[in-house]
């Protein structure tokens, strides 16, 4: 896989193949509890970096997690990722014990917003108007990428009008833009397994994803996994989207303490140490940008 055009903001992803494994992260803090399998233990002069939180589960931050590697995973009754491993930081920096509840994409808001079964989610969300109509949105970490994944490599928007059937995973920031284009070549999947699964099989010919989440899924596969290069005719080629938190809209004291911390790790290079660990830290979003991100 090669791209000439470095993605904005990021060079080219190189993922290892570890990165899918559970990740120990090694980064000292300042003072509560050690993560453990599914919870942690907080200590008893456990001092919270943010008083009075409250969450679903008193005293436990609920944390979704969908299938979809490297932001998030589980592990036995552990969970792994990007996204979760810095909730895990979070949950031991607020003196919170931290739970799991598996979700898909299908579910993942109306476990926030119907079932209150979580108070975050975990996944690589993109950060949209529409999202944010229903959900609160924390400071956001980092970018991703449109990508096409094919036999041949393409890269373009011209390449990918040519190839014939193309699959994408539906609610991505590109679908409108993308099925207005193809038209009847377009195939709306519910993820990237199904779609593997049809690009595999021949039943398609491309499949559009996400950057780092195509990287190690087709890891090991004949496929190639390439950035789309930048076309007016797909606006997110030219303003990558960006991954934050989906969280409950109605704590705000919640999504403000989690914004918080984030934006000071941004800065001490925390941020990057979490993301680093899966290839994932050239594509931070930088403090300004993060700064006017819907909320």
């Amino acid at each position: 896989m090669h791209r000439d055009t470095p993605l904005p903001g990021a060079r080219r992803l190189a993922l290892r193949a570890g990165a899918a494994a559970s990740v120990a992260l090694g980064l000292a803090l300042a003072g509560c509890s050690s993560a453990g399998p599914a919870t942690s233990s907080v200590a008893a002069d456990c001092t919270p970096a943010h008083d009075d939180l409250t969450t679903f589960t008193e005293g436990t931050l609920t944390v979704g997690v969908p299938e979809n590697l490297p932001y998030s995973g589980t592990s036995g009754t552990d969970a792994t990722g990007a996204d979760v491993d810095l909730l895990k930081l979070v949950a031991e920096t607020e003196c919170l014990e931290i739970a799991y509840v598996p979700i898909t994409y299908a579910n993942g808001i109306a476990m926030i917003t119907e079932q209150h079964k979580a108070d975050v989610i975990t996944g690589g969300w993109y950060v949209t108007e529409d999202r944010a109509k229903q959900v609160g949105f924390t400071s956001p970490t980092q970018y991703d990428a449109m990508a096409i994944v094919s036999a041949d490599g393409i890269s373009t928007v011209d390449e990918l009008l040519e190839v014939g059937d193309v699959g994408s995973g539906a609610g991505f920031s590109w679908e409108a833009d993308s099925s207005a284009l193809l038209g009847d070549s377009y195939k709306s999947y519910p993820g990237t397994v199904e779609m593997k699964q049809d690009l595999v099989n021949g039943r398609i010919q491309a499949s559009l994803d996400g950057y780092a989440v195509a990287l190690i899924a087709y890891e090991g596969t004949d496929f190639e996994v390439e950035a789309v290069e930048p076309d007016s005719r797909i606006a997110v080629t030219e303003d990558p989207p960006i991954i934050s938190y989906p969280i409950d809209p109605d704590n705000q004291a919640l999504s403000d303490a989690v914004s918080e911390l984030i934006d000071g790790w941004r800065e001490d290079g925390t941020l990057a140490d979490v993301l680093g660990e899966y290839d994932l830290a050239d594509l931070i979003v930088p403090a300004d940008v993060a700064a006017t991100s819907l909320r």
